[in-house]
Formats: structure tokens, C-alpha cells, sequence
């Protein structure tokens, strides 16, 4: 009996990619739909880039002022009230001015963010997958664009609202595990890179006997949070797989007996997960590749603060990698849905070749 091997992530990329590139409506189709939110991006982005660097800034100063305020307690007890004053008032002004800067972008951001930039992505991704999996099931070689058209805004009209309850669904799933996993983000890289630090370099002007235990209380501490931080990492990838393919599922999935019905919802998120048995580290490692990708072409705006660069490079700069980020968001709806027809025929296919390997009846 001879089964169908799994298709692997460099396959599911190289369909991805040679499905868009194989058709030239289809293209065009992503590139006007996937427009109104590439413009968007870009203002959304450099909201974004400067809430970030508020936020290091004020972190940073906590950390800061936590160092120095117990570096000079000793000074602090030999000194007169007046310049213990100083220092204080100094601190809250710091801590202030940066209150100040932040919570604004803060809640601006989060405005942003949840009306109407998910807007924008659910049309953009509805649209994406309905117009692919055309293309992809589509036996007519070539497909008129006007066809194409035509059968997506009715796939996108009968499935809107299921996609957009799937859509809530995954939000408020998605939102509320990034919350839980904010502190230890945040413990890692800040209790890691600057407060263990400098305990670090505190024990290093020790004797060499006073420096085993602290080192290793270090290293420990490291382990344990690089260990949990990796794994709460790998654990919200492997959901954010299953979220998508439920998205997929919501706008291709047919119920009812005139296929008229769609299945949303919760329905959606456990027929997702069926469909995903037996390929979890394939989209892991698919979904690690996009957000490695998403980071990567980031952070060189992030370090040189784009946002806040008034010449307009940063806003160019900002425009180019969010033009790559969505190029890499087209290929990866693209590869879920791939995804999303091989494991929906596989079982199909595994049936039909038991069925060839019974025996015939005598």
C-alpha cells in the first residue's frame, strides 16, 4: 500500500511561491486587494517603532535608576536631605517624562491595531485565500481574470461573516496569550541582559573562590529563563499555526448539503486541528520561518529609529520593509492554503489506496 509522503515546508513554499508566479490575475488580484494595507502598515509601523522605543526607554530607566539608587545607598546614608531630595525629584521627573511619552502611543497603537488594521487584514486575507484556492483547485488553464473576480467576491460575500466570527475568535485567543507572555518577554530580556548583568560584572571584581557560587546562581537563573522563554515561544508559534489554518478553514470549508453554509467559530478551530494531525512540527517550523522573517526585516528600524528620523529616510525605510513583510504574508496565506488541500484530500487519498489493496472478492 503506497502512501502519499507529507509535504515538507521548502515544498510548501516552493507551491506557494509558484502558485502566484503561475498566474498572472492572480497576482494582480493580491497585489490590489494586499494595497490598502500595505498603506496602512506604514503609518501603523511608525506608530509602532516609537511606542516600542518609549517603552525600552522607560524599562531602561526603571533598570537604570534601580542600579544606581543601590549602588549609592551608602553614599545616600553619609549625605544631608537636600541631596537625597535632588535625587528623588530627578527620579520622578524621569519617571514622569517617560509616562508621558508612553501611555499616548500606547493607547494610540492599541486603537490601531484593533479596528482598523483587523479590518483591513481580514478583508485582505479573505480575499487572498478565496482568489488562491480558485487558482489552486481550478482545472481551466489559464483562468480570465474576470472569472477569477467574479467567483472570489462570491466566495468572499457567503463566507464573510463566518471568517469574521473565526477572525474575533483567534484576536481575542491570540491577544490574550501575547498578554500572559509579555511579562516573561519582558523578564527574559531585561532580567537576563541588565540585571544579571550587572551582577555579573559585580561578582567579577571578587576573589575567584567568591566567584563559583554567584556565577553559577547566574547561569542557572539564564538557563531557566532562556528554557522557558523558548518554550512559551514554540508553544505560541504551534497555536498561531492552528489560528491561520482555522481562518482557511472558514473561508473554503463547506457545510450543508448546497455547500452554501460554512463552518466558523469554535467549528473551525477544532476542524483545524484535525486537519493538522500528524504535520504539527511541519507548521511550526513554517510559522517560526515567518515570524523570524517578520522580526528580521524589523529590527533594522528598531535600532536606527526610524520613526523618529525627521529627513523622510525613515519613512522610505519603514515603506520597504513593510512592502517585505507583505510580500511574506501573501506566501505564507498561500502555503496554508497548500496546506490546506493536501491535508483535506490525504485522508481521501489514504482511503482510496486501501480500497485498491483490498483483495479482490471472491
Amino acid at each position: 500500500m503506497k502512501m502519499d509522503k507529507k509535504l515538507s515546508v521548502v515544498e510548501l513554499l516552493e507551491q506557494a511561491v509558484k502558485l502566484l508566479l503561475s498566474n498572472i490575475n492572480l497576482a494582480l488580484i493580491i497585489f490590489l486587494c494586499s494595497l490598502p494595507l500595505f498603506c496602512f502598515l506604514i503609518f501603523f509601523e511608525l506608530s509602532l517603532q516609537t511606542t516600542l522605543s518609549f517603552t525600552y526607554q522607560f524599562l531602561s530607566k526603571q533598570v537604570n535608576l534601580e542600579k544606581d539608587s543601590s549602588e549609592n545607598d551608602l553614599f545616600l546614608q553619609t549625605t544631608n536631605y537636600l541631596t537625597y531630595q535632588s535625587l528623588y525629584q530627578q527620579r520622578n521627573i524621569w519617571e514622569d517624562s517617560s509616562e508621558n511619552d508612553l501611555i499616548p502611543w500606547l493607547i494610540k497603537t492599541s486603537l490601531l491595531y484593533f479596528f482598523p488594521y483587523t479590518f483591513l487584514d481580514l478583508l485582505t486575507t479573505t480575499t487572498i485565500v478565496a482568489a488562491s484556492s480558485i487558482v489552486y483547485t481550478s482545472k481551466e488553464e489559464p483562468l480570465r481574470l474576470l472569472d477569477l473576480v467574479h467567483r472570489s467576491i462570491k466566495t468572499f460575500q457567503k463566507r464573510l461573516g463566518g471568517c469574521l466570527i473565526t477572525y474575533l475568535y483567534v484576536l481575542l485567543l491570540s491577544t490574550s496569550v501575547f498578554l500572559f507572555f509579555l511579562p516573561f518577554f519582558l523578564l527574559f530580556f531585561f532580567g537576563v541582559f541588565s540585571h544579571w548583568a550587572e551582577k555579573l560584572n559585580f561578582v567579577r571584581r571578587q576573589t575567584s573562590l567568591d566567584l563559583v557560587i554567584p556565577f553559577l546562581i547566574y547561569a542557572m537563573v539564564v538557563l531557566v529563563q532562556a528554557t522557558l522563554f523558548m518554550y512559551l515561544t514554540a508553544k505560541f508559534i504551534k497555536w498561531s499555526a492552528g489560528w491561520n489554518m482555522s481562518l482557511v478553514v472558514s473561508v473554503l470549508e463547506e457545510d450543508g448539503e448546497d455547500g452554501e453554509e460554512g463552518i466558523y467559530g469554535t467549528d473551525a478551530l477544532s476542524l483545524s486541528a484535525w486537519y493538522r494531525k500528524g504535520h504539527e512540527k511541519r507548521d511550526v517550523w513554517m510559522m517560526l520561518l515567518f515570524l523570524v522573517f517578520a522580526v528580521v526585516t524589523r529590527m533594522p528600524c528598531l535600532y536606527s529609529k526610524c520613526s523618529l528620523n525627521t529627513s523622510g529616510k525613515g519613512v522610505l525605510y519603514t515603506g520597504v520593509y513593510v512592502g517585505l513583510i507583505c510580500v511574506g504574508n501573501v506566501v505564507k496565506w498561500l502555503a496554508c492554503v497548500v496546506s490546506y488541500h493536501d491535508c483535506k484530500t490525504r485522508p481521501l487519498r489514504k482511503k482510496a489506496d486501501v480500497e485498491q489493496a483490498k483483495p479482490p472478492a471472491t
